[in-house]
């Protein structure tokens, strides 16, 4: 009895649900709510509740433990949806490298909402540039189409000539009109 409510604070649920020997330990993208520490919990959904995300300097001075409290909320469908959203911007403003392996695992995972991939889509190309080219083409033949217009968003906004490219080869191959609408509109942005 003693295991099973130690597994519980530590977030694993009871024994009896234990991931099986080999299996991954939960990343900072699939940290439950209930595992977020209280107080940074509460003084992140406090900078989450202003009306636009908070500037770098305000997540900085979280440092990288912030990475799975805002992933957590992010998730968290009791917490308000503007606040989730700014959740998964804020991560682009957290000085950290888990921040941007976060955002690459909710823009990957077909499992999460529409809206949180989306989000993360911007939020990668914010927080990793041209880095990200790669990973936001990749989602251009995803079978969200949400997503799909909010990657050719993310990357018209970098720009650039390699930007330009990717969007100008996935336009001809895109058969849903308001999806090649968005691969325009990025064009558009992406021009020098």
């Amino acid at each position: 009895m003693a295991l099973a409510g130690l597994a519980v604070l530590a977030g694993v649920g009871p024994v009896s649900e234990a991931a099986p020997a080999g299996a991954k330990a939960p990343t900072a993208a699939t940290v439950p709510p209930a595992a977020v520490p209280g107080p940074l919990r509460t003084e992140a959904l406090g900078l989450l509740s202003q009306p636009s995300v908070a500037p770098e300097a305000a997540w900085r001075r979280f440092g990288p433990e912030v990475v799975p409290v805002l992933a957590a909320l992010a998730e968290d469908t009791s917490v308000p949806d503007a606040q989730r959203m700014r959740a998964v911007t804020a991560l682009a403003r957290v000085e950290s490298p888990e921040a941007g392996q976060t955002l690459q695992a909710m823009l990957e995972d077909p499992h999460r909402p529409s809206e949180v991939r989306s989000q993360a889509a911007a939020a990668l190309g914010q927080r990793l540039g041209f880095e990200a080219v790669k990973t936001l083409q990749a989602r251009l033949e995803d079978r969200d189409l949400r997503l799909r217009e909010a990657v050719a968003q993310a990357l018209g906004r970098l720009g650039g000539q390699r930007v330009r490219e990717v969007l100008e080869e996935r336009l001809p191959l895109e058969d849903v009109p308001q999806v090649r609408e968005a691969l325009q509109r990025g064009l558009t942005l992406a021009e020098p």
